[in-house]
Formats: structure tokens, C-alpha cells, sequence
């Protein structure tokens, strides 16, 4: 409550004494090239032609547009109000799937996508590697052209990471690495005319939550393999065989399952195939 925001009143001090000693940046024009060693004086003869001063031309400016954002804020308030207060926490519930808001999505998803063992340091050490290039950058490039148009590079960096952004929220409000605890039990018209054991293994593939990582046609999760047309693939040992051992992210559910279950559920994945 102190420290944050004296650096942000120092950093803003900062820019601001720049502003007024420096100036600020005029729209860049096709084909103009910044050079160093001649800029200043350029600028300099810039200004007396054509520059304003920062008090009161500029100032206003920032008054004016600072008035504007805080009344939109303000009117918004007004009309939408705050988010509606959720239930309090419940560590009983295990069908939570808790989200961050939408602005943080794709930070959410790229956590979840990455490997474990590097999550910690992307999280110590990125934020610090991005800010000391951005504070390099007008060390580092600082000549040459400034239109967008004359620089395909810049234009393509930039539009790499705006869908890099676009490509991981999409992904975080799919979250495909959880299973979808909101999954109901599988259709009649899902299932189909099946024998009874095998819809009694459409029951157990929905109470075993098989449905909530597997999906099958429309429902269910997509942290597993699609199995709409599973029987396509594996063979009814194999299917035995992936049930009661598991594998990668799927439990053993050998311990779990009777055998008349375990016929069961193979005999409702049987029937999912093509054209069936």
C-alpha cells in the first residue's frame, strides 16, 4: 500500500520530466529515417515551426481524456454494477473447475499447457526478461524507419503475439487438460437400440465418470480420446486391457470393476463405430 504506489507517482514523475525535456515522438512518416547523431537538431527545428508547448496545449489534452475515462468508469458502474458475489469456498465440492477472468485466460492456459518443471521459472523470471527488454528497447533500436509500413518485422512480432494471445484464451475457455464435470448421462438418442448389457455399460461409462474426460459424439470432456468411434480403433482385448490398467492420465479401473461391469462397458464401447 506504500511501496507500489510511490513507484508508480515516481515513474510518472519520471515521464513526465522526460515529456517536457525531451518532448514527445511526432507521427512517423514513410521513408523519413531517425539518425542519431542528427535527430536532435532536426527535432529542435521541428519544433519552432510547428510545436506546441506541454502547458496548456498538451496538458489539457490529458485532462480531457483522463475526465473521459473516469466518467465512462463511473457510468458503467452505474449501469452494470459489480459481479454478482459467488458462493463462499467449499473444499467439499470436487466438481469445482474454478477460472480466472476472461482478461487472464490466456495466461491461464498457457500454465496449464506448458511442462510442470519449467512453471515456476516462466513464472519468476519471464516478467523480468520481457520488462528489461522492453526498457532496452529504445537503447537497443533507436534508428532507422519508424513508419509500421516500413517495418514488416515489427508489424509481424506484433501480430504473432496478438494471436499467440487470441489462440490461448480460446484454448482457456475450452480448457481441453480438465475434465468437464458438468457432463450428464449419454442420451437415448446417443446411446442407440443396444443390448442390455451394453446399456447398462452406457450407465457405467456416465457413474465411473468415464464421461467426464472421454466424449462420445456431442457430451462429455475432451481431456481423454474421443471415443465416439473407439471400436474402430481397438479390439475388445485391447479394450479390456486399457480399462483395468489405465494409462498416461486415465486410473486403473481394475480394482474398481466387477467382471460382469467390465463386460459391460466393453460391450457399450463396442457399439460405438462408424455408421453405427
Amino acid at each position: 500500500v506504500f511501496l507500489v504506489p510511490a513507484l508508480i507517482f515516481m515513474f510518472i514523475g519520471l515521464h513526465l520530466y522526460l515529456v517536457i525535456r525531451n518532448g514527445v515522438s511526432e507521427p512517423p512518416v514513410a521513408g523519413k529515417m531517425v539518425k542519431r547523431t542528427r535527430y536532435r537538431k532536426e527535432y529542435e527545428e521541428m519544433l519552432k515551426l510547428k510545436g506546441v508547448p506541454f502547458w496548456p496545449d498538451a496538458a489539457w489534452r490529458d485532462a480531457l481524456f483522463a475526465i473521459i475515462v473516469i466518467s465512462l468508469v463511473f457510468v458503467l458502474a452505474i449501469l452494470s454494477g459489480a459481479p454478482e458475489i459467488g458462493k463462499p469456498p467449499d473444499p467439499s465440492n470436487i466438481q469445482s473447475n474454478p477460472r480466472p477472468d476472461w482478461y487472464f485466460m490466456w495466461i491461464f492456459a498457457l500454465f496449464a499447457l506448458m511442462p510442470p518443471r519449467i512453471e515456476s521459472f516462466v513464472i519468476a523470471f519471464a516478467p523480468v526478461v520481457i520488462g528489461v527488454y522492453l526498457l532496452l528497447l529504445p537503447v537497443i533500436f533507436n534508428e532507422g524507419e519508424r513508419s509500421p509500413w516500413r517495418r514488416p518485422w515489427a508489424i509481424a512480432i506484433v501480430t504473432g503475439i496478438i494471436t499467440m494471445v487470441g489462440v490461448f484464451w480460446y484454448e482457456g475457455t475450452k480448457s481441453p487438460w480438465s475434465p468437464e464435470f458438468s457432463a450428464t448421462q449419454l442420451t437415448q438418442a446417443e446411446i442407440g437400440n443396444v443390448s442390455p448389457e451394453a446399456e447398462h455399460g452406457a450407465e457405467l461409462f456416465y457413474s465411473m465418470a468415464c464421461l467426464y474426460c472421454h466424449k462420445i459424439g456431442n457430451q462429455g470432456g475432451l481431456r481423454g480420446p474421443d471415443l465416439t468411434y473407439v471400436s474402430d480403433r481397438l479390439t475388445e482385448e485391447e479394450l479390456k486391457i486399457r480399462i483395468v490398467n489405465g494409462g498416461g492420465n486415465m486410473p486403473p479401473f481394475g480394482p474398481t470393476l466387477g467382471d460382469k461391469q467390465l463386460r459391460d462397458l466393453v460391450s457399450f464401447l463396442e457399439t460405438r463405430k462408424m455408421g453405427k
